[in-house]
């Protein structure tokens, strides 16, 4: 963080701030949801590894999708932003009620390769919303000041990193399902401060003129 420093020097405090939030919380939440869904796989697919490689491809596939989804579904307005983070959050809050169930059941047993597309099928959709959530606030910071960007790549970054530790020590603690929900809590918590970017006033608009 220490190198990206000088890029907040001459910046809105007030864009600086909740520039950081905003980045600190999709770093925590996307590693506490990506470590979570990984430990709970890992049981049903039987082996670490097999969690570890399927677990990870879903969730680099539909981020990157989601990613690539948010250029065309541009989140501009409050109640598109609520609509994304409720539905994120009810999503990994009603998934520790649920998977439980299904990684226990007859499915359990089935050849691997039906357990591997079960174990895609419900990563996918966290995966994907999840992966609106940094380009959307590079875009928001960049229509008002592109400034204090590696700044907040930094924040993102560590959170990420800090974030990893932190997890494996939740679920050691407490639970997988609280590791998850914790995720869930992050993004939640993320509603605020992508409003309030959405009220600092924009040298740009969000999307450009076709």
């Amino acid at each position: 963080l220490l190198p990206a420093r000088s890029s907040v020097y001459m910046v809105d405090r007030r864009l600086a701030l909740i520039g950081s939030a905003y980045f600190l919380l999709i770093g925590l939440g996307f590693m506490f949801v990506e470590i979570g869904l990984i430990q709970r796989i890992s049981v049903f697919l039987g082996h670490p590894v097999y969690a570890l490689s399927i677990g990870l491809f879903s969730i680099i596939l539909s981020t990157g999708l989601g990613s690539l989804l948010s250029e065309r579904l541009t989140l501009e307005r409050p109640v598109q932003f609520v609509v994304w983070l409720g539905v994120l959050a009810a999503y990994l809050f009603l998934l520790p009620h649920w998977l439980p169930e299904l990684t226990h059941s007859s499915l359990a047993a089935a050849a691997l390769p039906l357990r591997a597309l079960t174990s895609v099928v419900v990563i996918f959709p966290a995966g994907l919303l999840m992966g609106f959530g940094f380009p959307t606030g590079m875009r928001l910071v960049t229509a008002i000041d592109p400034q204090p960007t590696p700044w907040l790549w930094g924040v993102n970054g560590a959170a990420g990193v800090l974030a990893a530790g932190l997890a494996v020590a939740c679920s050691i603690g407490f639970s997988v399902d609280t590791t998850i929900r914790v995720g869930g809590i992050c993004y939640l918590l993320l509603l605020p401060f992508a409003l309030l970017l959405l009220r600092v006033p924009r040298q740009v608009p969000l999307v450009a003129p076709t």
